[in-house]
């Protein structure tokens, strides 16, 4: 068996010693390289981490908010909430009724206010006259006195009346356009309706005591119906 030229290594590919090999860490070499070598240098090898395996930024979606709360959908939209498909909650049966009632209610008040502009008569104005006789009048003075201040009374009845239409009107359009006020102001004038035909009644009529009651009954019904949690609950999704 001969030996190996001078200059050769054994097992070492072609090469002399300290002469670019197959393998090794020569610049110029295999593996870990620059280009020219036998294999890809990095730049065109195994892929560096730039461009390898996914890193955070391009890997699995990470949660939003640092993990904290839901986490966000891998499809870029919003997490399912409840309420939020479907529309708007259906009006429920006593909202209805509490917008039928508000009606009945201004019948009521129209009708309780007819005696004092048609029923009082002249047999309201004559006990008026014999009052102020008594005071020191005379006949003609009290008369006087007395068409006047029923005609003051007849006007504050009317205007009353026709502020009272136009409160009830303004609830219930209000109730019509689902708004949260109008149930709040209803509340706060049949409150108010409650207390003040309470104190009138004392001392009245039949006919007047009995509409005064109808009306202070259907104010209470009513308010019933607006204090309803289904009423609230309804109203809530329209608030701004």
């Amino acid at each position: 068996m001969s030996n190996p030229p001078q200059g050769e290594q054994p097992g070492v590919p072609g090469g002399q010693s300290g002469q670019p090999g197959g393998y090794g860490a020569n610049p110029s070499g295999g593996y870990g390289g620059q280009p020219g070598g036998d294999y890809p240098a990095q730049q065109g090898g195994y892929p560096s981490q730039q461009g390898g395996y996914p890193v955070q930024q391009g890997g699995y979606p990470a949660q939003q908010g640092g993990g904290q709360g839901a986490p966000a959908s891998k499809y870029g939209t919003d997490p399912y909430a409840p309420g939020s498909y479907g529309g708007p909650v259906a009006e429920p049966k006593k909202y209805s009724l509490l917008k039928t009632m508000t009606l009945v209610s201004l019948a009521v008040y129209v009708l309780s206010s007819l005696p004092g502009l048609f029923l009082s008569g002249d047999a309201t104005r004559q006990e008026m006259i014999t009052g102020m006789e008594q005071q020191g009048m005379t006949a003609a003075e009290a008369a006087e006195a007395a068409d006047l201040f029923g005609g003051l009374l007849t006007g504050f009845i009317w205007v009353s009346l026709i502020v009272g239409v136009g409160l009830y009107l303004l609830v219930f359009f209000g109730l019509q356009k689902n708004k949260n006020w109008a149930r709040i102001t209803g509340i706060v004038f049949a409150i108010l309706g409650i207390v003040f035909t309470m104190i009138g009644v004392i001392g009245a009529d039949p006919l007047t005591l009995v509409l005064a009651l109808a009306h202070v009954g259907v104010a209470a019904y009513w308010l019933v119906l607006a204090f309803s949690s289904e009423v609230k609950t309804y109203l809530a999704q329209f608030r701004r």
